[in-house]
């Protein structure tokens, strides 16, 4: 499985792929159907992939793809916040940037003629 595409319906194909290979005659046990999806998720999934492995309980293959569904949109749920954080981050940067703060600006007051005051006196 790829990042790029969705992995749901990435395990949909492969669901179907190993439906072909039932009715042509192999027999192949619901457990092991879960497992092959399991090791086919994408890099990224990687954390979700071991949490899986190491449930005690086994799950039908309808059970992995509805866990599939749910871990996918709350990544792209994820996503979006990370987006919204950003996006927000570089608007306040942004906006900050062009306001100096008071302690920083200037009294009106030409500065140099201020110093040269200054020295004339010492």
């Amino acid at each position: 499985m790829v990042d790029e595409k969705s992995v749901e319906a990435q395990s949909h194909e492969l669901h179907k792929i190993l439906h072909e290979i039932i009715i042509e005659g192999m027999n192949l046990d619901e457990q092991f159907q879960v497992a092959i999806i399991i090791d086919k998720l994408p890099p990224s999934w990687k954390d979700f992939m071991n949490a899986l492995r190491h449930k005690t309980k086994e799950f039908s293959l309808e059970s992995l793809i509805t866990r599939l569904h749910i871990e996918e949109e709350a990544r792209k749920h994820d996503m979006k916040e990370e987006v919204l954080l950003v996006s927000n981050n570089k608007k306040n940067h942004n906006s900050n940037r062009n306001q100096t703060p008071a302690a920083l600006k200037t009294n009106g007051k030409n500065m140099k003629n201020q110093n040269k005051n200054r020295n004339n006196n010492n």
